[in-house]
Order: structure tokens, then C-alpha cells, then sequence
């Protein structure tokens, strides 16, 4: 008996004006989705417990099966699937490149959190200026691809937590109530600062530096044997890398979304022939909802519906259980993440069921059975 489950990262959303007041799971055209839901045992799932971090990291660690308490922060995870130094004396945060607007670092408001998904190859040499004209070996700049960098601390593993604030949470927010001039944060907001003034002149959609994630090593420990995962960002490779759970990567930057499913289909396909538990990672809707763009999120899951999961479950020749699940909530009018427990279902080919409905936020509350995800990994047979 196989075991799937497939995560579609930040699907989960509220209505919005931009799709007739329906959620992108609602407003979607999703045959094969609705046709496996109507088999399958629906409710919602909480993946985020109680004054947890809300985001991928603690919500896919639920999911996979291991400890979410385990989670220390965001930076050093995706540092491990960078394949970085790891330190157990030295804090690790998160650098996104960012696009400002405003007339000065204290009056501004971020406007995307990526930059625009700036190209690597068009900030990675200003990354290489600013590092060397800003850090230093204590406060060590990493340039990690396209937006992503990381700063390593030196022995600061005491500053953390630090509560830096996500960019995606405070997209067109004035950033000054989030300034800390005191205390732990305090020299952060310098060395941001003192990243912005630099990149000013620079000519690219980045113009500042954002820091948050801040991180110390976790200890992220489960049965790993006949296990995979198929993933395609940084934070799931480092998870999975600490886990030393298999990991397949696919990635997205520089294709179109259809043929990026098509080679994780390929891959998908050949990995439950191979693994007896395969866990399936899409993150392009939670990307769109930062984005603040709910058209493209419901096109993104119809594609995922029509490109991906009808050949998926036509090409599973074994009997097999499959979750399929929002890993949070991410709201495409804000880009903030939620915590309330999300959508799900489980299917059984071995115990079909019989339900109407479709897979959506407010189907799967009416069913009123709330689970945990522990408690919808352990259904796997």
C-alpha cells in the first residue's frame, strides 16, 4: 500500500473581489480534484499548533510526520539545503532582497517581498559588492540565489529569537512601527539601513535588504526508510537535508508553470514506483497570494489540476492512500500567512467513500471533522 500525500503550499485562501468574492480554490475549474474528493473523507486539518511559527516550515514538518516543536527558525533550514556551514554556536537569518518604495529606509513600505523574483544572475554581483562593503566575517552576507541570501552570526546563538517580522506579512505597510532602534534587533536594522543607502544607485528592482527567520540549529528526528520527498524550494530541501529524508528537487525559476508540472509529474510518477511514502511539495500557489495576485492562484491551481493530478493518479498502479492538503492559509488581498486549520482530504482506493461537495475552504468546514496532522499521517496505511 502506497502512502502519498501532496501538499499544495498556501492554497488555502479567503474570498476575494477579484474572483467574484470566491476563494481560488472555489472559482477554479478543478474536475479531477472534485471527482477524487467526492470519494475520499474531507474535513479540515490543523498543521500549526498553538503559538508555533504560521508558515511552510512549521506546517510541512506537521505534515511530514515529525515534531513541529523541534522547529528553531526558518534561515538555517533553508542554509542546510544550500548545502552551507552548519554551526551550532552561530544564528542564521533570513535576507530577502526587497523592492522599497518610499523617499528614505525609516518612510518606507515594501512593495514585493522578492524583488520581483529578481533573475540571480542579475543580483548576484551586486550581492557580491554589498557583502563585501557592509558585513564582515562576524556578520557574514551569503547570496543564496535569485532574492534569498543569508547572514550568518557569528557566535550569536544567544540573540535568538529576535521576532523579525516576515516581508511577505507586511507587504505596503509602513515598515517604521517594525524599526527596532534598541535592544537585540537594533543592529539589524542598521546593517538593513546601511544595505539600502548601498543599493540606491544600483539599477535593479532590488533596493534594500529585508532580514527576518532568524534561526539556531534544530533537531529535526523520524523514520526516514522507504521514504521520499519531492520538493522544489530551499526551506523543503534543508528539511529534508536535516531530516536525511530523500529528497527529488524540481525547479521552477525561468519555465513556464505547465512545463514545471510536467517534469514533476515525471518525476511524481517514477518516485511512487520506486518509495512506499512519497511526499509531493507544489509551492507556486503560495507564492502568488505574496504576490497578492488571486487570479493567477486560481489559474495556478487549475493548471495543477489539469496538468499534474489527473496523469498522477491514472499512472499510481498500486492500492494507496492519498492526502491532499493546504500545508496553511495565505491570503492573496494581504500575503500573510493563517493559522487556521485547512482544508484536507484522504482517500483510500481501497475504501472508496461517497460525499458531495468539492475541495474547497467552506466544504471542508461543513463536514465538521477536525483533525491534526498527526492524526491525518497516521491514517496512511
Amino acid at each position: 500500500m502506497k502512502k502519498i500525500t501532496l501538499v499544495l503550499d498556501g492554497s488555502a485562501d479567503r474570498p476575494n473581489a477579484a474572483l467574484d468574492h470566491k476563494t481560488p480554490l472555489e472559482y477554479a475549474k478543478t474536475p479531477n480534484l472534485d471527482a477524487l474528493y467526492r470519494k475520499s473523507l474531507s474535513g479540515t486539518c490543523l498543521t500549526i499548533p498553538d503559538g508555533l511559527e504560521v508558515g511552510s516550515a512549521v506546517a510541512n514538518l506537521s505534515l511530514l510526520g515529525f515534531d513541529p516543536h523541534t522547529y528553531r527558525g526558518r534561515a538555517i533550514i533553508e542554509a542546510a539545503g544550500l548545502g552551507l556551514p552548519m554551526n551550532d554556536d552561530d544564528l542564521y537569518i533570513r535576507c530577502n532582497m526587497v523592492t522599497f518604495e518610499g523617499d528614505s529606509f525609516e518612510g518606507s513600505r515594501i512593495k514585493s517581498y522578492s524583488a520581483y523574483d529578481i533573475a540571480t544572475e542579475i543580483a548576484g554581483p551586486v550581492m557580491k559588492e554589498l557583502a563585501a562593503a557592509v558585513y564582515d566575517d562576524e556578520y557574514q552576507l551569503i547570496y543564496c540565489g535569485s532574492f534569498r541570501n543569508t547572514l550568518i552570526v557569528k557566535n550569536g546563538k544567544d540573540l535568538y529569537p529576535l521576532g523579525l517580522e516576515p516581508a511577505h506579512d507586511i507587504i505596503g505597510q509602513d515598515i517604521a512601527p517594525f524599526i527596532k532602534t534598541s535592544g537585540k534587533q537594533a543592529k539589524f536594522f542598521e546593517l538593513m539601513k546601511a544595505s539600502y543607502d548601498f543599493m540606491q544607485d544600483k539599477g535593479i528592482a532590488a533596493n534594500g535588504l529585508w532580514f527576518w527567520g532568524d534561526s539556531i540549529m534544530p533537531e529535526i528526528k523520524g523514520d526516514t526508510r522507504g521514504r521520499v520527498a519531492l520538493s522544489e524550494t530551499l526551506l523543503m530541501d534543508g528539511i529534508t537535508t536535516i531530516a536525511g529524508l530523500p529528497n527529488i528537487g524540481t525547479k521552477r525559476e525561468g519555465r513556464s508553470f505547465d512545463d514545471f508540472l510536467k517534469e514533476k509529474l515525471d518525476k511524481a510518477t517514477r518516485a511512487v514506483r520506486e518509495y512506499d511514502d512519497i511526499y509531493v511539495h507544489i509551492q507556486e500557489t503560495d507564492d502568488l497570494s505574496h504576490e497578492l495576485e488571486p487570479v493567477e492562484k486560481m489559474q495556478a491551481i487549475e493548471s495543477i489540476d489539469h496538468v499534474f493530478l489527473g496523469d498522477f493518479l491514472a499512472g499510481i498502479e498500486d492500492d494507496y492512500t492519498l492526502s491532499i492538503a493546504s500545508d496553511h492559509f495565505t491570503f492573496s488581498d494581504t500575503g500573510a500567512h493563517g493559522a487556521e486549520p485547512v482544508p484536507f482530504l484522504f482517500y483510500d482506493s481501497t475504501n472508496e467513500r461517497e460525499q458531495d461537495g468539492r475541495f474547497t475552504e467552506q466544504d471542508c468546514r461543513d463536514k465538521n471533522y477536525r483533525i491534526t496532522a498527526a492524526e491525518l499521517k497516521a491514517m496512511q496505511k
